[in-house]
C-alpha cells in the first residue's frame, strides 16, 4: 500500500512506520499555537479611541508578530525535515515529539513579552531560551534524518539537513544566549538580534531556491 513504511536493513519491518500520522499531529500543533497566538491580541477595555489603545498596547502586538515569524520559519524547517522521511521509528517520534513540545511553549513565551512588555529583561530571556530550545529539538531532528538514510525518500539529498543541523543545533541556539545575556543591557537588542537571525534564514533560504 502507498504510504506504508518498507523494510529496511538493520531494522525490524515491525519497528518502522509511515510518517502521515506523526505529519498529521505536528501540522496541527502547529496551527493550533498560530490559533492561541492570535487569542492573546485584546483590546483594553478603556474609554480611549482605538488608535489610542492599539498605541498603548504595541507591545501585544510586537509579540504577536515575532511570535509568528518565529512558528512559521520553524514550520517550514520541520516540513523541509520531514517531507524528505518516507518512514520513521520510535527515535523519530521521540525527536518530533520534543519539537512539538518547545513549540507549544512559544504563546507562553510570548504572552510574557506582551504582558510584561519587551522592556522587562526576564520576559525577553525567557523568550529566547524557549526559542533556543525549539531550534536545539529541530537541529536533532535534522540530524537524526541526516545519519539515517534508510528513513528517508532515496531523491532527497542530505544537503539541506546538514545545513539545518549546523544551523538550528549551533548557530541560532549561540544567538539565542546573546540575545539572553543582550536581555539584561538592552532588551530592544536583544529581540532585534532574533529578529535578524529570522530575517537572515528567510533570506538565506530564498536564495538557494
Amino acid at each position: 500500500m502507498a504510504g506504508d513504511a518498507q523494510p529496511t536493513e538493520g531494522v525490524a519491518p515491525s519497528a518502522l512506520y509511515g510518517t502521515e500520522r506523526m505529519n498529521a499531529l505536528s501540522d496541527g500543533v502547529f496551527a493550533i499555537v498560530l490559533t492561541l497566538l492570535v487569542l492573546e491580541l485584546k483590546l483594553p477595555e478603556r474609554d480611549e479611541s482605538i488608535l489610542a489603545l492599539l498605541a498603548d498596547d504595541w507591545h501585544v502586538f510586537l509579540a504577536w508578530l515575532i511570535s509568528f515569524l518565529a512558528i512559521a520559519r520553524f514550520w517550514l524547517v520541520h516540513h523541509t525535515i520531514t517531507a524528505g522521511l518516507r518512514q520513521c521509528h520510535s527515535v523519530t517520534l521521540a525527536l518530533n515529539f520534543g519539537v512539538l513540545g518547545a513549540v507549544t511553549l512559544v504563546p507562553f513565551s510570548a504572552d510574557i513579552i506582551g504582558t510584561e512588555r519587551v522592556a522587562e529583561p526576564w520576559s525577553t530571556v525567557l523568550f529566547a531560551v524557549n526559542i533556543g530550545l525549539l531550534s536545539f529539538t529541530i537541529g536533532l531532528l535534522a540530524r537524526h534524518a541526516a545519519r539515517e538514510p534508510h528513513l528517508r525518500h532515496p531523491d532527497r539529498p542530505v544537503d539541506a539537513l546538514s545545513r539545518h543541523q549546523n544551523h538550528h543545533l549551533y548557530l541560532l541556539p549561540a544567538v539565542t544566549v546573546v540575545a539572553a545575556l543582550l536581555a539584561f543591557a538592552e532588551p530592544y537588542l536583544a529581540v532585534g538580534a532574533l529578529v535578524a537571525e529570522f530575517v537572515v534564514f528567510g533570506w538565506l533560504s530564498a536564495r538557494r531556491r
